[in-house]
């Protein structure tokens, strides 16, 4: 039985909305209604074409994220940003293993050699950005970090990632900062140095918060290098959707909040019931945990794909491709009793084979 190497595979059979998907990581109950309404009211533009210039959308994300629009670029989806960096002008570029897949794949396709350096250490110990991703640092090296990380869930503070910026700038090189989940630990984020330190990049998604990654929804903020990325950036590329919701973000960013608060208590109860059943559980401030299970675990997600839930093995992230990890995402006090009712079931049962 093969299951999808990415999260949030709900199109390998049946209805989407009859899996209990614990392989992605989006808001639980889908998007608020604030963004509901926004949605609906995009459907009066569809016969139109977007602002070519982002005008309107530039400036509510910079409205929301603190910063002028010229420091801040809209795109579909944090992918879509993603795929901007990776024309910075570097020699090659460093990355944390493990780490979300597409770092790589997209520095490849553009034709940049790939670093991978360990971002675990014995024990299951999580290095910190400088000591794994500053040693030995070679000029004009663009260096990746994802903060919440992920897979693992870890957050770094505004000092950690300052620690290693400076190592950066001192090599001439570029950080690239992904705050993919920076909204559940917003005070790990370093978005107010954009435009001050020239040598760090942000990228960002509301796909994860607002429960809309059909929407795609992301962004890109750099300081007096964005405007050369911005131009491999296709035209029309926000659509009617994606803006109408920007457009209205600045206004319920105090829902932003809410959850936030909602998934750090919904995370640690989560925690206390996976250890309850003898897994590890790394360190996480993310909507989702990653666990050594200690064990194979393929047989689990059998079990569990079986009765209509979706896992996310890790077997494609490089430094826990063991067969022993799995990233499940934080869901709501339901979902997550249900999940942990199969996941006991399937425990039981695989110490039976």
């Amino acid at each position: 039985m093969t299951h999808g190497g990415h999260g949030g595979n709900v199109w390998s059979g049946g209805i989407p909305a009859d899996w209990l998907d614990y392989s992605a990581n989006v808001r639980p109950g889908g998007p608020p209604a604030w963004v509901r309404r926004a949605l609906t009211h995009a459907m009066e533009n569809v016969a139109y074409y977007p602002q070519v210039s982002m005008e309107r959308a530039r400036s509510a994300l910079g409205q929301f994220l603190s910063l002028p629009p010229e420091r801040v670029l809209p795109t579909a989806g944090g992918i879509s940003a993603i795929s901007l960096a990776v024309h910075l002008n570097a020699d090659r570029v460093r990355i944390p293993a493990p780490a979300f897949l597409e770092y790589a794949q997209l520095s490849e396709r553009v034709g940049l050699t790939v670093e991978r350096v360990p971002l675990l250490g014995a024990d299951h110990e999580v290095l910190s950005p400088a000591q794994a991703l500053g040693a030995d640092l070679r000029e004009n090296t663009c260096v990746w970090l994802c903060n919440p990380e992920n897979p693992i869930g870890v957050g770094f503070s505004p000092a950690q990632i300052e620690e290693l910026l400076a190592v950066v700038e001192e090599k001439n090189g570029w950080l690239i900062v992904d705050e993919a989940f920076i909204e559940y630990c917003p005070e790990n984020t370093v978005i107010d140095r954009i435009g001050k330190r020239q040598r760090l990049l942000i990228t960002g998604s509301m796909t994860k918060i607002l429960g809309i990654p059909g929407v795609r929804l992301g962004y890109l903020c750099g300081g007096d290098i964005l405007p050369e990325l911005e131009r491999y950036q296709n035209p029309w590329e926000l659509n009617c959707f994606a803006e109408s919701v920007l457009l209205d973000l600045p206004e319920n960013a105090s829902t932003i909040a809410a959850d936030t608060e909602a998934n750090r208590a919904a995370r640690a109860e989560f925690v206390r019931s996976l250890e309850a059943l003898g897994i590890y559980v790394y360190p996480s401030q993310a909507n989702f945990v990653l666990c050594d299970f200690g064990r194979q675990v393929r047989p689990l997600e059998d079990y569990l794909h079986e009765r209509g839930v979706l896992v996310r093995r890790c077997m494609n992230f490089t430094g826990i491709d063991d067969g022993r990890h799995l990233r499940l995402a934080v869901k709501d006090e339901a979902s997550n009793e249900r999940f942990l009712t199969v996941l006991e079931e399937a425990l039981k049962c695989a110490e039976n084979l």
